[in-house]
């Protein structure tokens, strides 16, 4: 009779650590699935350097970790979604990106280069609401998206992968909590 009971303790204790090898199963395959999906993201995944409030786009801050930035030191307030032809202070628009925003940017260029640039990045981006287009003097390259940690640089116009970048991040809040 003794083995029969010692047998019933077992059970629980076997059937809890089934239990416990399947959970921790779900949760690395869960890690996995994450991992791999970032990885097939557009655009370059870069460190945040968190979501700090500045006083305004003069005020002091350490360098951003890339060129455009993509988080960082940034003001209050958002600037208002839309296009501009002069250029727009990184610290007014990577609020934009942590409220779910993407940032088109053109390399500053003549007049005509830039209107030309503003209207094409305009038709890629119709339909879309989180959205701002600005020139950056001095760019690398003619073209840079951004969006809250991701970065992705176009020598040309790519409506198909500009349009892939826009898919994958626009609307996505990154506010803690």
């Amino acid at each position: 009779m003794p083995r029969s009971t010692s047998r019933t303790r077992n059970r629980p204790r076997s059937t809890g650590r089934w239990i416990a090898v399947a959970a921790a199963a779900v949760l690395v395959t869960v890690i996995a699935v994450r991992i791999a999906r970032q990885g097939s993201l557009p655009g370059e995944r870069y460190a945040s350097q968190g979501n700090v409030h500045i006083a305004g786009p003069d005020a002091d801050h350490p360098p951003y970790n890339t060129d455009p930035p993509t988080s960082g030191w940034h003001v209050e307030n958002i600037t208002p979604w839309g296009s501009y032809d002069r250029v727009v202070p990184d610290e007014l628009v990577v609020h934009n990106m942590e409220d779910g925003g993407v940032v088109l940017w053109y390399a500053l260029g003549t007049a005509a280069e830039n209107e030309r640039s503003l209207r094409a990045l305009e038709e890629i981006a119709r339909g879309y609401r989180r959205v701002v287009i600005a020139p950056r003097a001095g760019m690398p390259t003619a073209y840079a998206l951004t969006a809250w940690q991701r970065l992705q640089r176009f020598e040309s116009l790519d409506a198909e992968a500009m349009g892939r970048f826009l898919d994958a991040y626009e609307g996505i809040d990154h506010h803690p909590g």
